[in-house]
């Protein structure tokens, strides 16, 4: 009982502990997902900020290229280009200060802005001189001597900075994601192990609750249909055997005799030398009545010193039969207790001639096993129906 209980328990433990690491793995699972979904986007507005800055630079290039081909030909076309480029420059501005992944670098950026403030200042002063009459040559003065160089020159370098701290974001977010990438592979691993050990603790131990139960209905059937101490067929086995072996002898396929056994002088020992000498010697008879019955002959323990033999044959095979049973009990059957003798009284009976239910058989069987008694005991006898002398030893 208590192997049971302690066996429950521990199946109890094993389901609680699987649920909850259950548990504890679809919430990491989802915190997984979930941070490097988050993770995920960072990395991307990170690279998105990067060429905004790549754009901008580019943007006031493409401006610079403009002016520069206006100042030196006057050739308006030469302003498309840059007309454009002006009109994305402060949009541009916009998405980067608007860009949560920058707002480490707001001072920067507001650097980034005033210089290109200063240098788009600087490209519409030379263009309206260049429109005011300025020629050529003044264009080309005005390009090696003034400082939009330097404003350039002062973004690329601010641009840098900024690059090179959106970088080592980069590396962190990548270090953080092979952290996590880590912890999830020897974490879910890890519960991946403990589950599948929890999983194979209960398969054992199902699979063993299920042999003992197995076992125990085994059991439970055997001991329903036989009897505890000689381990023989039972009062209720040897009914439904008597039952099936009539329904054969109905249909003409075998004879059926009953023989019915009661010990003699069991009480007396029983009495004289106590209930454990009494079992012994009990099972003693039935070792040695196991050796005459035959394959095909069913020995039974009714109850008691009672047993019975469901036998098949004609008149005179029973008889032999009995005989052998009565005579193996003529020796001492305990070395231990030579005194402890005893005999047997047998009834026969014969299906149909002395009955044709089990009832009836029976009844002649016990009614003949009692003429033996009365004959001397130790022997066999037929039911008065039979005409024939009684056989006695």
């Amino acid at each position: 009982m208590s192997n049971s209980v302690g066996r429950i328990e521990r199946k109890l433990v094993a389901l609680v502990a699987l649920f909850y690491l259950s548990l504890m793995l679809l919430v990491g699972a989802i915190w997984g997902s979930q941070a490097s979904l988050a993770s995920g986007q960072v990395v991307q507005e990170l690279y998105r900020s990067l060429d905004r800055l790549s754009l901008l630079l580019s943007t006031l290039q493409d401006a610079e290229l403009g002016q520069r081909g206006y100042l030196l030909t006057g050739d308006e076309q030469y302003l498309e280009p840059y007309n454009r480029a002006i009109g994305q420059v402060d949009g541009q501005l916009v998405q980067l200060l608007d860009s949560p992944e920058l707002e480490p670098y707001a001072g920067t950026l507001a650097m980034i802005t005033h210089m290109s403030r200063l240098k788009r200042d600087e490209m519409a002063q030379s263009i309206a001189m260049r429109r005011d009459g300025a020629n050529a040559a003044d264009g080309r003065q005005w390009l090696i001597g003034h400082s939009g160089k330097l404003y350039m020159d002062e973004m690329r370098s601010r641009i840098a900075l900024i690059r090179e701290g959106v970088s080592a974001a980069l590396q962190e977010q990548k270090r953080d994601l092979e952290r996590r990438s880590a912890f999830a592979l020897w974490g879910g691993g890890g519960g991946s192990v403990v589950m599948l050990s929890l999983l194979t603790l209960l398969f054992f131990d199902f699979r063993r609750g299920l042999r003992e139960r197995s076992g125990l209905l085994k059991r439970l059937a055997f001991e329903s249909q036989h009897d505890s101490l000689t381990q023989l067929p039972n009062r209720r086995a040897f009914n439904d055997a008597l039952d099936q072996a009539l329904a054969l002898a109905r249909r003409g396929e075998r004879q059926v005799a009953l023989l019915y056994l009661d010990l003699d002088g069991f009480k007396l020992v029983n009495d004289q030398l106590g209930h454990a000498v009494g079992d012994a010697l009990l099972k003693a008879v039935v070792v040695r009545w196991q050796t005459v019955v035959r394959e095909g002959e069913l020995l039974a323990r009714l109850g008691g010193d009672e047993f019975a033999v469901i036998a098949a044959g004609d008149a005179e095979a029973v008889e032999r039969l009995a005989q052998r049973l009565i005579d193996a009990l003529d020796d001492a059957l305990l070395p231990m207790h030579p005194q402890a003798r005893v005999g047997v009284s047998i009834g026969l009976a014969l299906y149909d001639e002395h009955g044709d239910d089990q009832r009836r058989l029976v009844a002649a069987a016990d009614t003949a096993m009692y003429r033996a008694k009365e004959s001397g005991k130790h022997c066999y006898a037929w039911p008065e129906t039979r005409q024939q002398a009684l056989a006695a030893v």
